[in-house]
């Protein structure tokens, strides 16, 4: 079949309004359907700012001084966006973070 055979039928914007209210919802109010899948969240502690050659002077048992204060709490972070914070503390032999505000955002 060419191009030239094919029949072209022009569809109105409203016409598609209403054939989207028809059937079932995708997506419903329940959050169900993801709540077992899994997420990686981040905690930084800090940030530093080096210039290449302070970077390509690093060495075993070198010192990054970060920007944030040693009491300051630190930040939980997904996909690059804190979603929270909290203070560092030592499950078993892992660190861990005990929250103290959580974005709802």
């Amino acid at each position: 079949m060419s191009v030239t055979d094919r029949t072209i039928e022009h569809v109105q914007p409203s016409e598609l309004e209403a054939a989207q209210e028809k059937g079932e919802r995708v997506w419903s109010d329940s959050l169900d359907v993801v709540k077992d899948m899994q997420v990686r969240v981040e905690v930084c502690l800090g940030e530093a700012r080096l210039s290449v050659a302070e970077l390509m002077d690093l060495r075993e048992k070198s010192v990054v001084k970060l920007d944030r204060d040693a009491a300051a709490p630190v930040d939980l972070v997904l996909d690059g966006k804190v979603i929270g914070r909290g203070n560092l503390v030592v499950v078993g032999d892992h660190f861990g973070i005990q929250l103290t505000e959580i974005d709802k955002r």
